[in-house]
């Protein structure tokens, strides 16, 4: 029965599969302007913490 139904595809596999082609993925692209346009209001996701943190040292310290 699966064999049945065709495989389903992916727009932005083909485009990443296939450069020659020189398709666009116009969500993709949208998507990355709407996220460097967040990042000049100052809306974008917060950026990822260097160090473990305090509440992590906390944690360590009254485990043992």
């Amino acid at each position: 029965m699966v064999s049945y139904y065709p495989a389903s595809f992916n727009i932005a596999e083909i485009v990443r599969k296939y450069p020659e082609l020189e398709m666009v993925d116009e969500d993709e692209v949208e998507r990355l302007e709407d996220v460097i346009e967040k990042k000049k209001r100052g809306k974008g996701a917060p950026k990822k913490a260097k160090s473990k943190g305090i509440f992590t040292a906390l944690f360590h310290f009254h485990k043992n």
